[in-house]
């Protein structure tokens, strides 16, 4: 009887730790980028209706955008395009508390230098 009491109590911790790592992984996205090449462009997923925070460097100068994947498809083109947020032309960005809107958006790093640079970025996305 003690050894089935054992068993069902390990597999509750099982359980429990299964359910903690799903709820942090739905409610707490974390991406971490270190010193990548930047060709062109970068862009990573933002969770909709979530709070942004992190940071993005590069050895050259960048620009970062918050933008729809619409528009981000129009940038690429070199086509007129529209934006939630945006830093153009720095080196170093650092966001803390930004409301993404509900929707489907992206962050954007675009290369501003004909020369090959890296960027380091932290992006932390919560809802």
């Amino acid at each position: 009887m003690k050894k089935a009491s054992e068993i069902l109590l390990i597999v509750a911790l099982i359980l429990a730790i299964g359910l903690g790592v799903h709820y942090l992984v739905n409610h707490y996205g974390y991406t971490s980028y270190e010193w990548t090449v930047l060709i062109n462009y970068d862009k990573y997923q933002l969770v909709g209706n979530s709070t942004l925070s992190g940071y993005v460097k590069a050895s050259g100068f960048i620009s970062v955008y918050i933008m729809t994947p619409g528009n981000f498809e129009k940038m690429k083109e070199g086509r007129q395009f529209s934006y939630y947020r945006a830093w153009e032309h720095v080196r170093e960005v650092s966001f803390n508390g930004i409301k993404i809107p509900w929707g489907d958006y992206v962050l954007v790093v675009k290369n501003e230098e004909k020369s090959m640079q890296l960027i380091s970025v932290e992006v932390v996305d919560r809802r």
